[in-house]
């Protein structure tokens, strides 16, 4: 039994195939979804999301929106996917070190630290997903 996987940006249909079992980073935690799953509705934070194709774990970076579960179906609306394979390490480590460096730095308003801070957030899910 398997899970239809659709991962949508803005851009394209960056996933659409059947998994064993997918993990995401919800906006209250990480949460997993395997088949005969509940309905489900909820906002994606910034992470790492990881499903099982064929037997191999795939690491996608997501960056906000949504996820639907329904029929055996996963729906995700993300706001930008990235797939950890394509990630350079040393790039993703130095953007993760300025990103850290800007928050040092501080920021003339409370909205502005939030863009930063999500920027940190955003780099440290690069790192993970290029590491694993």
């Amino acid at each position: 039994m398997s899970i239809r996987l659709k991962i949508i940006t803005p851009e394209r249909t960056f996933v659409d195939t059947d998994v064993a079992e997918l993990t995401a980073p919800g906006m209250a935690g990480e949460f997993g979804v395997l088949p005969e799953h509940v309905t489900f509705l909820g906002g994606l934070d910034v992470g790492v999301l990881v499903y099982e194709e064929g037997g191999r774990k795939i690491r996608i970076v997501v960056e906000g929106g949504y996820a639907e579960v329904r029929d055996d179906t996963v729906t995700v609306l993300a706001d930008h996917a990235e797939e950890a394979a394509t990630i350079d390490p040393s790039e993703a480590g130095e953007r993760l070190a300025a990103a850290e460096r800007a928050v040092d730095s501080g920021a003339e308003t409370p909205e502005e630290m939030d863009v930063l801070l999500r920027r940190v957030k955003s780099a440290r899910a690069r790192v993970e997903a290029a590491a694993a």
